[in-house]
């Protein structure tokens, strides 16, 4: 299947549409990585090709006559919050925002330096069309320039959590229901405990250092007890090198360490972390 749009000088440019489609899925893999790297969450490599899935059809578009710029601006949108639903699943209204805010933030930034890209390729051409750009450059040049840009985003991830990894001891406080505990934290990060359906890392607590936060539904299962409802909270496998367990685990309304906002979900535990150490968490939980 072909799409044809003449330039100014009458010529006439082929689109593929298996080719817009399998570039589309590549550069949406990665943009869908990055925003993972940078908002600090651990995605599986079936959600991230799903989700890049929905872009790469929906750059289709291209092959439609030219729409009003209001039906473009709609269409980008859904496929923005479709994409982002289905890398990081359900999630609170304010993360849902953050997490689209940032898919569509890298998307835009990558539209940018692929500009830039086909400008250093001149004279090669390329269509704008209902908000899908197709070039006519090289696939091999496309795939290590997508490639490079998701290296330095990962570079930038990995210098940034080694900086705040070296701070070992930290000051935590966790918010919920109007009422905070300040904790001792320790940055590991080969704690790698997270929520399986939204992905982000959870901060494992030890019970008296949070017993004025918990839910009554985590106090009843610490306790053995039956609770009398388990909405807010869910049970997750926590392996040790000693044993594993199921371990309880809620959202909290604001959480910052050392002053910086972090973003996950907190776990309580009956075992000791170590001495003086009220909570264990992985450095990316922390925003840049």
């Amino acid at each position: 299947m072909t799409y044809n749009n003449c330039t100014s000088e009458v010529r006439a440019l082929v689109i593929y549409a298996d080719i817009l489609v399998i570039l589309n899925l590549y550069i949406n893999y990665f943009l869908v990585r990055s925003a993972a790297l940078l908002l600090r969450r651990d995605l599986s490599s079936k959600r991230c090709l799903l989700a890049a899935g929905i872009g790469a059809v929906a750059a289709l578009s291209a092959l439609l006559p030219e729409l009003p710029f209001w039906a473009v601006a709609g269409i980008k949108a859904a496929v923005g919050c479709a994409v982002v639903f289905t890398a990081f699943g359900r999630q609170k209204k304010i993360d849902f925002v953050i997490s689209l805010l940032c898919f569509l933030i890298i998307s835009f930034v990558f539209a940018g330096l692929m500009l830039a890209l086909w400008t250093f390729f001149a004279p090669f051409d390329m269509v704008y069309s209902n908000g899908v750009a197709y070039f006519n450059i090289p696939i091999a040049a496309i795939a290590v320039f997508t490639a490079a840009a998701y290296g330095a985003v990962k570079a930038v991830r990995y210098f940034s959590d080694r900086r705040l990894s070296c701070r070992r001891i930290c000051r935590v406080k966790i918010t919920v229901t109007g009422v905070t505990a300040e904790l001792k934290g320790l940055a590991d990060t080969g704690n790698g405990l997270c929520d399986i359906f939204s992905g982000k890392s959870v901060i494992v607590c030890r019970r008296d250092s949070v017993e004025n936060i918990i839910p009554e539904a985590v106090r009843g299962y610490l306790d053995g007890k039956a609770a009398d409802s388990t909405d807010g909270i869910r049970l997750l496998p926590c392996r040790t090198i000693a044993a594993e367990s199921l371990i309880p685990v809620f959202s909290a309304a604001s959480i910052t360490i050392d002053g910086k906002t972090a973003d996950g979900f907190i776990g309580v535990t009956k075992n000791t972390l170590g001495e003086d150490i009220d909570c264990v968490f992985n450095p990316k939980i922390i925003s840049l």
